[in-house]
């Protein structure tokens, strides 16, 4: 679910460029646009740290019966680190360490 905070300081951002170029095309002072330009950059760095606070839940490391044997079989080769990189490809929301985890233990 995303944050109706991140979602309000992107239209904010989008706002205030709009301000800018709106202000600059009415022939008001150059101070004007570029203050603007200056408070939407920071509604967009505050919308990023907001989108980005909410992606670092660590989601569970769930492998399907087909991913299971494919993992068992690369690490029956001897190939343990191509079965941790493939397990990482299947579990975006997964930190690594913990794919890697789920892999060992295997």
């Amino acid at each position: 679910m995303r944050n109706p905070k991140s979602g309000l300081a992107f239209s904010a951002a989008a706002l205030f460029c709009v301000v800018a170029v709106i202000t600059r095309i009415a022939g008001s002072p150059t101070v004007i646009p570029i203050v603007a330009i200056v408070v939407a950059a920071i509604a967009l760095f505050v919308g990023l740290n907001n989108r980005v606070s909410t992606k670092l839940v660590d989601q569970p490391v769930v492998f399907t019966q087909d991913q299971v044997e494919q993992l068992k079989e690369l690490k029956s080769r001897g190939q343990e680190a191509a079965a941790i990189r493939q397990a990482q490809l299947w579990s975006r929301g997964s930190s690594n360490e913990s794919v890697a985890d789920a892999v060992r233990k295997l």
